[in-house]
């Protein structure tokens, strides 16, 4: 198979205006994130520790026991450059996959892999599916790119429907950001729709990458079976959620051989250290760890969500991932969320997700004790709105 002819494209305009919407913004005062529990402990004046964190959608049970055991024992390497291509890794990985090692690269997160993806491809055009992490669209404003979006519906539950994509992928298109699950809502994309929209990608000749950064909880949904024989076909993955190593930073993408070798030229050196290698490996052998993570998410799910159903003026939406997000018809929410930071629960106010208001927030699944504490804090979260209401 021919392999297409703009893998590197010419420098652009970048008077270009980039359009989140068919709206020309200013993409970088968007860029929020989960996970900021210093900056939270600092404006309470608390230590970290103290804060229960549902702002960031990370394994509760994480890391595993032989992550710990191997980021204690690389110590003794620290003081040795790691593998440039991380070869032990990559072939791991590569063996979970069933693909070979030249299928795979590895990242200092898969943020690094997105902004990758973007400067050595260099679209022109692309659309984001959203709600998105933000990153998408940043990495594509900085090398010039026209940005559209394409909303998924809070009416329709936020599912993806390719019919309704349809009319964007009539336009030119050089490359699709789309996750799956949707790292907002936790939607996940019917395996159908993913098959046709892998298939268009070939037959148009765009680039569709998939951010599969939630799909370990869900591992049978990836599409990673489709990158054989589909040459503009990436999948973004991370061992940053289920494994619990946000501060590690290690991510991996895969995607064609001659995709990979392009983006292995323009990346930059030694991006994934020796510590995260090696804990790497061992969570990817701890099938125990797997078994205990599977059977914690679908009981405590389904807790929390059966929760929140009983709260007055929530509307959690279904999900597939370790977290929810949760409608808020009666106040803001920036309220909940100072509200339940006096209490020392932290959780993701979803106002600046494009197709999202500031009637929404995500949480993430959580250990038993800690969930009962956040159903707590929105229970009496409500009765306080409603007194004031009243008063």
């Amino acid at each position: 198979m021919a392999m297409p002819s703009n893998y590197v494209a010419l420098a652009h305009d970048f008077s270009t205006p980039v359009e989140i919407g068919f709206e020309p913004v200013t993409l970088a005062s968007a860029r929020e994130h989960g996970g900021d529990i210093y900056g939270a402990a600092r404006a309470l004046g608390l230590a970290p520790s103290e804060i229960v964190d549902f702002s960031a959608s990370i394994n509760p049970l994480g890391p595993p026991r032989s992550a710990r055991r191997a980021f204690t024992k690389s110590y003794a390497e620290i003081s040795h450059y790691p593998h440039l291509e991380g070869s032990d890794l990559r072939e791991a990985l590569a063996r979970r996959h069933g693909l070979n090692p030249e299928k795979v690269l590895l990242g200092n997160g898969s943020a690094q892999l997105i902004y990758l993806i973007c400067r050595a491809l260099r679209p022109k055009s692309a659309l984001v599916v959203h709600p998105a992490f933000c990153e998408y669209a940043h990495a594509l404003e900085l090398v010039g790119c026209a940005v559209r979006s394409y909303r998924l519906s809070a009416d329709e539950e936020f599912r993806f429907c390719l019919t309704k994509l349809e009319p964007e992928l009539r336009r030119e298109l050089d490359l699709i950001f789309l996750a799956n699950p949707n790292s907002v809502t936790g939607g996940l994309v019917p395996r159908s729709e993913i098959e046709e929209l892998a298939s268009l990608a070939l037959r148009k000749r765009f680039f569709l990458v998939i951010d599969e950064a939630f799909i370990d909880f869900i591992e049978e949904e990836s599409a990673n079976r489709l990158l054989r024989a589909n040459p503009y076909l990436i999948i973004l993955r991370s061992l940053t959620k289920y494994y619990g190593l946000p501060g590690l930073r290690i991510g991996y993408l895969l995607g064609n051989e001659k995709i990979v070798r392009l983006l292995a030229h323009q990346q930059e050196p030694w991006s994934v250290n020796l510590p995260a290698q090696r804990v790497a490996l061992a969570c990817l052998g701890d099938e125990g760890f797997k078994s205990r993570t599977n059977r914690w998410l679908q009981g405590e799910r389904k807790f929390l969500l059966k929760g929140l159903r009983r709260i007055p003026g929530l509307l959690p939406y279904p999900s597939r991932a370790n977290f929810i997000l949760v409608g808020c018809d009666r106040s803001p929410a920036s309220e909940v969320r100072a509200f339940l930071l006096q209490r020392k629960i932290l959780i993701r106010v979803c106002d600046s997700f494009l197709g999202l208001g500031k009637n929404f927030f995500r949480v993430a699944v959580r250990r038993r004790n800690d969930n009962r504490r956040l159903l707590k804090g929105l229970e009496e979260f409500t009765k306080s709105a409603l007194c004031n209401r009243l008063s």
